[in-house]
């Protein structure tokens, strides 16, 4: 392969990689969130593969090495299209192995859009971070500026004002970040106003869900308010559903200090393998 060209999840379109152990017992795809990429999560990939847990991890398109223009997507709906064929890949390259999502930050809104149209490979969720709460209501004028905004300046670049000390505690973390080339400092007017449309139809059809789910959220989350974690976990419709919260971790509960994010990957780890 040419080295300029970024290696792809196999089976896919998209630019990703795998873990797979030997003795597998579940799969989980991993979708990360808005302006970053799948690269960010080859530590929690090991972690989990290490207890038995094959992980498939991609960048969405607009992100990381994938196509397309940075932190920019035409129809947020494109991102649930994507993690379903990512899904229905892996499906077909591992028959019998029961996958699990894991969807952090804005991933977790993909991963609810995808839920309620039907994951039908797919035995549970994970979400930390949830961002339901996190973007405008959408609700009156100003929602209705937002959407012709959008419609008139579609790749309008609206900064994300990223400070990395918000995101972990951990300052290796923070200086990684903040000099990642492929974590783009802005995202379109389009993307915005689509992951704010997601969110609140998220919140009006999570009913409709009945797939195993675990929420997990720092309490110190200034980034995703914890209550978007609460609320989506009281309005599921599953019967199994589960949120746990840290009191003292940041938005990336995976990034943070290694007893916390040991902590994070062992809840992970148990709470898949019980439902396999």
């Amino acid at each position: 392969m040419n080295a300029s060209q970024p290696a792809q999840l196999p089976g896919t379109a998209f630019p990703g990689y795998e873990v797979v152990p030997e003795g597998a017992r579940a799969g989980l795809i991993i979708v990360h969130g808005i302006a970053e990429h799948g690269g960010r999560y080859h530590h929690a990939a090991d972690a989990l593969a290490a207890n038995a847990i094959a992980c498939f991890v991609y960048d969405q398109r607009g992100h990381g090495q994938s196509s397309g223009p940075r932190a920019h997507v035409d129809d947020f709906s494109c991102f649930a299209q994507d993690l379903q064929q990512v899904g229905q890949a892996i499906r077909r390259r591992f028959p019998a192995l029961p996958l699990f999502v894991w969807g952090h930050s804005m991933g977790s809104v993909v991963v609810l859009r995808a839920a309620v149209e039907g994951l039908s490979w797919a035995r549970g969720v994970i979400t930390t971070g949830c961002a339901i709460d996190a973007m405008p209501k959408l609700d009156g004028a100003a929602g209705a500026i937002l959407r012709l905004a959008s419609a008139l300046l579609p790749r309008l670049k609206i900064s994300l004002r990223i400070d990395a000390t918000v995101l972990t505690q951990v300052e290796a973390e923070q200086r990684a970040h903040m000099s990642d080339p492929l974590v783009p400092r802005s995202a379109s007017l389009r993307l915005l106003y689509g992951f704010a449309l997601a969110c609140k139809r998220g919140r009006e059809q999570a009913s409709l869900i009945t797939l195993p789910w675990l929420a997990v959220h720092g309490e110190a989350d200034k980034v995703c308010p914890p209550s978007g974690s609460t609320s989506l976990i009281a309005v599921l419709g599953s019967s199994d559903k589960e949120l746990v919260t840290y009191p003292a971790l940041l938005h990336e509960v995976h990034n943070e200090n290694l007893p916390a994010r040991a902590a994070v990957f062992g809840l992970m780890t148990h709470w898949i393998l019980n439902r396999v």
